[in-house]
């Protein structure tokens, strides 16, 4: 399924994406290893367990971010994204932990023309990250350009 052109959105639309995932400590783990994010508590289980503020591993809240705003792609993006323009009021208003199962919804922000591509148009995206109780675990905004439909 490709994504929704600049001409398919709709202001204050919600869309709840189907992809879920359940993350893990290798996640946590891997990711934060591969992106030279050395702090312990991503990676050091006894840090971790006697340092932290919950006594245990934090999920890396980059690695929540890019998950839930992936989640979102096959519903919104695939295919007609041109790139993304701006990412902003990024929130982790809980924390993440292994285990977690995360969920996406996004809810259509403004819509407007791009006054340098004739063939696309800006869409203001509202990402939210849920956990499997349904709580606001990573939240922003993202402004991207969006293929508008060939008419020829």
């Amino acid at each position: 399924m490709a994504g929704l052109y600049f001409e398919d959105f709709e202001e204050g639309k919600v869309y709840r994406h189907a992809p879920s995932r359940s993350v893990t400590d290798f996640d946590n783990i891997w990711y934060s290893c591969m992106t030279l994010n050395t702090q312990p508590l991503h990676i050091n289980f006894d840090f971790g367990s006697k340092a932290g503020a919950h006594k245990k591993p934090l999920f890396n809240s980059l690695y929540t971010l890019t998950i839930v705003i992936g989640q979102t792609t096959m519903d919104l993006t695939r295919g007609t994204l041109l790139e993304n323009m701006l990412l902003t009021d990024i929130e982790f208003p809980q924390s993440v932990f292994h285990g977690d199962t995360l969920y996406s919804k996004t809810t259509i922000g403004s819509l407007e023309e791009s006054s340098e591509h004739q063939d696309a148009g800006i869409v203001e995206l509202l990402h939210e990250g849920l956990n499997q109780d349904e709580v606001v675990v990573a939240s922003c905004r993202r402004k991207v350009l969006i293929r508008k439909r060939d008419l020829n």
